[in-house]
């Protein structure tokens, strides 16, 4: 038997999220507790990454509910359903359900009973099931907390940006992947609500002339100077070189000049005449 498990924190049936589903559901809070659990336990199984290729409705078919349920879920931050794709992804999974997520916890188990002194094997159940002790404890919770409260990473971290992003005037963005340099301006202190600012702003950035790319807004300064407005003003035309079609046309003759230019003219065409005789 492989022993699949996922951390489950006991005070789930009592989170803020739960309780909006229940009221936005109309369900009980067991029902609502049993589909997330199997969507998450489903998910262990069947991804690396969090992401699965699966429509609403098949979600629905293997986890039950209805669509509105499963919107319901993405509402509150905790499932992020891409038509365009054809995917369901978990935020927050590498924190709260990867595989080096899950090594952390039990690192910190068995970190515990080290320190207290307890054997690390028992037999039977106790040998796959190991005691929690509470710095565990506050370990898987630190690890579910940044992923799942509403205001960690699913408001704040990058499926809260994908989403603010996406609804916004930038080029929209569909890898649930990051792009490359996010990493770093969110290890920067106040990045993501500066992000956030900026998303906001962009309507009044005139300077842009095309749709700005994520790329582009997680280089280091892009978010600063948004909100500092240094692209509010629309970008300098630049000058011009000139064309063939801007010259004047040249101008007529007058008075002898055209005289002369008359003269020349029937006196090349007398030689032409004369030397095709």
């Amino acid at each position: 038997m492989a022993g699949e498990w996922i951390p489950y924190d006991v005070c789930l049936p009592t989170k803020p999220e739960v309780l909006e589903l229940v009221d936005a559901t109309g369900l009980p809070v067991d029902q609502v507790v049993g589909r997330l659990t199997m969507l998450w336990g489903w998910a262990s199984l069947n991804s690396s990454d969090g992401t699965a290729r699966m429509s609403v409705r098949l979600l629905g078919r293997v986890c039950g509910g209805d669509e509105a349920f499963w919107r319901e879920v993405e509402r509150v931050g905790w499932l992020a359903i891409d038509e365009d794709q054809g995917t369901v992804a978990i935020p927050g999974w590498e924190r709260r359900f990867s595989k080096s997520a899950k090594n952390r916890a039990m690192h910190t188990i068995r970190a515990g009973e080290a320190k207290a002194g307890a054997p690390t094997r028992t037999r039977g159940c106790a040998k796959a099931h190991p005691v929690v002790r509470e710095s565990a404890l506050e370990e898987i919770e630190e690890i579910r907390s940044s992923s799942s409260s509403s205001s960690g990473v699913a408001a704040l971290g990058w499926e809260g940006l994908r989403t603010a992003w996406n609804a916004g005037p930038g080029r929209k963005w569909t890898p649930h992947k990051p792009p490359d340099g996010l990493a770093d301006r969110l290890a920067e202190p106040g990045w993501v609500e500066e992000a956030h600012e900026a998303i906001r702003r962009l309507p009044s950035c005139r300077f842009f002339t095309t749709p700005l790319t994520l790329i582009q807004f997680v280089k280091p300064k892009t978010v600063g100077l948004i909100n500092g407005g240094q692209y509010d003003e629309a970008k300098a035309a630049p000058p011009s070189r000139g064309r063939p079609d801007d010259r004047p046309p040249p101008q007529a003759f007058a008075g002898a000049d055209a005289e002369a230019f008359e003269r020349t003219k029937r006196a090349m065409a007398e030689k032409l005449r004369s030397s095709g005789s």
